[in-house]
């Protein structure tokens, strides 16, 4: 603190005073601080010649209108002024980096320092890290707010509470919650029916999104300045789920969830739309044309020509569709029905099954990933019963806070609704992965079972599993004699054999192979092609 004596003449300052939020007063009203500093100055034999007076300003950076002022009328008057006094540090500032770069630095290159009136710290070494102390712990303070901020902003949005500017169609209003407290909603306003009708043309499926503009244009429903809206806007109107009664945001991880408002549209109109909305985009149309055509030949590109060796193309001419070679050289070559190309590989693959290694092999890499899987979900689970006895404590903690007096009934309420919301989502968690606990032997041996049924795996797949699948086990392709109707291989994956369960078979429809291990079967339509 500064020394006052009279034989020392009087210094001059300036005074700061600075309010965020008339809400978080707490004692540092205006009037509050004004008195306090003043109240430092004559102590300390200073005379204040000018105020300045920042409301409703945050702490975070120096960018306020009256700090601004006060730093040039202090670049004005070098040596004229020997302070800028303060209520508190973080009145002047709540970040370390800003005051030091854009408020002391400005200060003391005019020779004036800064005090606080309700905080000691002077020139010395020790005193300029009291200064920067108090400033860091206000630094602080606004972290820790606005992680409880977030924190309660990312539970109202958990529980379907709109807490932005409200879209068009709507206006903002308060909603109580089960225990009667207030939270932040939207409801429809004016606009609401025009909204409606925008989404319901829509709905028909017969407009671009172009003339929906004009269409909205036609209607009254217009943009700023009362100009037609862009298309940019409308497209994003029509993909915006909370006219449909949901809440998508940042605070839900930008997951969907049912708000508490009412929806313009009834959520089947919304996923029809957006399929509207697929359906008139000419990349998607294309992407969705294609992976058609290819579902229905899972064997493009792996079958082969038996008179050129390159790739069998497919189409279906009078929707008959068809595997051949369309090659000029080719064209004796024949035409051969897709189903039956297909039912003819789904025999070849029941008479193929893994070599036991293989089957031993998978079932021990089962083995570890069931183990690791396990570990995973174990640690998981433990966390989530960390995370239920903190919320039980902050539970118990908040009790005794109200029991003290430390925080209002309302206050009280609505954290331990909260809480017990939390609770029960968290239950739910640690419910599902306690039944994902119960992995076992038998389920293994299950997932064996059917990978050793090649023809069913195969049938059962997606395109690209399909795809897949069969490059793995043939992976040089096959050759298809269409006109012969037979399919011919060189190779088979060395993970696979041919099963010895058919060799009951008549001898004149068994082929040895080179593995005097197997037996290849076989059937009807399909031949080996072997050395010599």
């Amino acid at each position: 603190m500064l020394t006052d004596t009279q034989n020392k003449p009087r210094k001059t300052a300036l005074g700061y005073l600075r309010i965020s939020d008339k809400k978080q007063i707490k004692g540092e009203s205006k009037k509050n601080q004004r008195e306090t500093i003043q109240k430092y100055a004559d102590n300390n034999n200073i005379r204040i010649i000018k105020w300045f007076y920042d409301e409703a300003k945050s702490g975070k950076n120096t960018e306020r209108d009256e700090l601004m002022k006060l730093l040039k009328m202090a670049a004005s008057m070098k040596g004229q002024i020997d302070y800028v006094i303060v209520y508190k540090m973080n009145r002047a500032s709540r970040n370390l980096d800003s005051y030091i770069m854009n408020v002391r630095a400005v200060l003391a290159s005019r020779g004036i320092l800064v005090r606080s009136a309700t905080e000691s710290f002077d020139d010395s070494p020790m005193g300029h890290f009291m200064e920067n102390l108090y400033v860091m712990v206000g630094e602080l303070d606004n972290e820790n707010k606005a992680e409880t901020v977030i924190d309660n902003m990312t539970r109202l949005a958990r529980q379907g509470y709109w807490q932005h500017k409200p879209i068009r169609g709507y206006k903002a209003c308060k909603i109580k919650n089960g225990e009667g407290f207030e939270r932040p909603s939207m409801k429809p306003n004016g606009e609401a029916d025009l909204v409606k009708k925008i989404f319901m043309r829509w709905n028909r499926g017969n407009i671009t999104e172009a003339e929906l503009v004009r269409y909205a244009t036609s209607i009254g429903f217009l943009g700023l300045k009362g100009k037609p809206l862009s298309q940019e806007v409308m497209h994003k109107m029509i993909i915006n789920p909370v006219y449909a009664g949901y809440v998508r945001d940042k605070f839900t991880n930008y997951e969907l969830v049912n708000g508490r408002h009412e929806g313009l549209i009834s959520k089947e109109m919304y996923y029809q739309n957006q399929e509207i909305l697929k359906m008139k985009n000419k990349d998607y149309l294309l992407g969705l044309k294609h992976h058609r055509i290819n579902t229905m030949y899972p064997l493009r590109r792996f079958v082969r020509c038996v008179n050129c060796n390159n790739y069998l193309t497919a189409c279906a001419p009078k929707n008959s569709p068809r595997y051949f070679c369309h090659r000029p050289g080719c064209r004796g070559t024949g035409s051969m029905m897709a189903y039956r190309v297909h039912e003819e590989f789904e025999k070849y693959l029941s008479i193929i099954e893994p070599k036991p290694n293989t089957v031993k092999l998978m079932k021990e890499i089962l083995k570890r990933q069931t183990v690791k899987e396990l570990g995973n979900i174990n640690q998981d689970i433990a966390e989530l019963r960390d995370k239920l006895d903190e919320t039980a404590s902050f539970r118990t903690a908040t009790i005794k806070k109200f029991i003290t007096g430390k925080i209002s009934e309302e206050d009280k309420q609505s954290v331990i609704d909260e809480l017990d919301n939390e609770k029960i989502e968290l239950a739910d968690q640690l419910h599902e992965l306690e039944q994902r606990q119960t992995l076992n032997e038998s389920q293994i041996e299950y997932a064996l079972n059917f990978m050793t049924n090649l023809a069913k795996q195969w049938s059962d797949a997606s395109l690209e599993v399909k795809q897949k699948f069969q490059e793995m086990i043939f992976p040089e392709g096959f050759v298809l004699d269409i006109k012969n109707a037979n399919f011919i291989t060189t190779k088979i994956s060395p993970l696979y054999q041919y099963s010895k369960v058919l060799e009951t078979i008549s001898e004149n429809n068994v082929t040895e192979t080179q593995d005097s291990n197997s037996v290849m079967v076989i059937p009807r339509g399909i031949e080996p092609l072997l050395s010599g």
